[in-house]
């Protein structure tokens, strides 16, 4: 009879624990970020939007970097983030792959929901346009970047260079990395986002052509998420200033 009942009061604290613990799961929110820069860089950068989210929906928000574009791409896909930025080319491959998701609002940066890339070079190259990168080595980010690999690959095909027309190239994860490869003479050119390239200008690049407008990355929300907390980070998200 003892143990009967110690078996039930198991069974019934167990269940408890379970419940507790999904509710106390409910009470964060998970924010996926696309690893385009170093992760000191990306936790630098969106903490202030992370807090100030959080206080909006009265929960504590924590940043989560993915390892590659495709794992983010499959994480936002499967709900797997609470919300999640996601740059243009990503957005429309996780939109044809899983359909589509909430969408909060669009980043804006300098008042304007669009940004540029820039293609550039040493600042001691000699090099003054595009076409003249036909035979160099040119660094690339994430293969599947908008800025960093689409972009940039676009310009260099308007300018009659195509990729099998470079000496080489390389996709080299994040923008930090371009930079580098440029700076220690890896490669001749590489493509930054103009906020990065701007950060970087004065450690001894140079621009050598810049992007057509592009649209900034784009703040989406799980399926899963509550309506009314959605809400709450629609409003948070557009009326956040950095």
């Amino acid at each position: 009879m003892v143990r009967r009942y110690f078996l039930s009061i198991l069974a019934i604290y167990c269940v408890l624990s379970n419940v507790f613990a999904k509710a106390a799961e409910k009470e964060s929110l998970t924010f996926g970020l696309l690893p385009y820069l170093a992760a000191g860089e990306l936790i630098k950068k969106y903490t202030p939007l992370v807090t100030y989210l959080g206080d909006a929906v009265g929960a504590p928000i924590a940043i989560v970097i993915s390892k590659n574009y495709d794992e983010h791409i499959k994480q936002v896909g499967e709900d797997k983030f609470d919300l999640a930025f996601l740059g243009g080319a990503p957005y429309v491959k996780m939109v044809d792959l899983y359909g589509k998701k909430p969408l909060l609002a669009r980043y804006e940066m300098k008042g304007k929901p669009t940004f540029q890339g820039v293609i550039f070079v040493a600042k001691s190259s000699p090099l003054k346009n595009l076409s003249e990168l036909a035979g160099k080595r040119f660094a690339f980010g994430s293969v599947d970047s908008t800025l960093n690999t689409l972009v940039p690959s676009y310009m260099l095909a308007q300018a009659g260079v195509k990729l099998s027309a470079l000496g080489s190239y390389e996709f080299l994860k994040n923008q930090q990395n371009v930079v580098l490869g440029v700076l220690l003479g890896d490669y001749t050119a590489g493509c930054l986002a103009q906020e990065i390239f701007d950060e970087y200008e004065s450690r001894g690049i140079r621009a050598l052509a810049l992007s057509p407008p592009i649209s900034t990355h784009l703040l989406v929300a799980s399926k899963d998420l509550p309506s009314d907390i959605v809400k709450k980070l629609e409003t948070g998200a557009l009326f956040f200033e950095k």
